[in-house]
Order: structure tokens, then sequence, then C-alpha cells
């Protein structure tokens, strides 16, 4: 390999790895049930997701 090819390897290995533990500790820091536009929303509960999903009307 040529010298441009291993430093543009290590380069994109460095901001995918980079990536991948960024936003792992970004989800760590806020995770998934607290964000988005249902984050905080009673309908977005595990319980009634599960029924809408099986068919079942959603129970308060």
């Amino acid at each position: 390999m040529s010298t441009p090819a291993i430093i543009m390897m290590i380069l994109f290995i460095v901001i995918i790895w980079g990536g991948l533990v960024v936003s792992a500790l970004a989800l760590r820091r806020e995770p998934d049930e607290r964000t988005g536009a249902f984050g905080t929303s009673p309908y977005a509960t595990d319980t009634v997701l599960i029924g809408q999903e099986l068919g079942r009307a959603p129970s308060q």
C-alpha cells in the first residue's frame, strides 16, 4: 500500500470508530426513553406500543 492510502485508511478508521464512540456516549447521557417527540408521552410506553403491535386497544 502506498503512503497516501495508509493515511486515508487511518483517517477513515478514526472517523468511523470515533463516530461510534461519540454516539454511544451521547446515548448513554440521554437515553432513547427521554428523547424525540414521543419521549415523555404516555402513549409511548412499552406496554402501549406492544399492545398496538399486537392489535389491542391502548390501555391507560
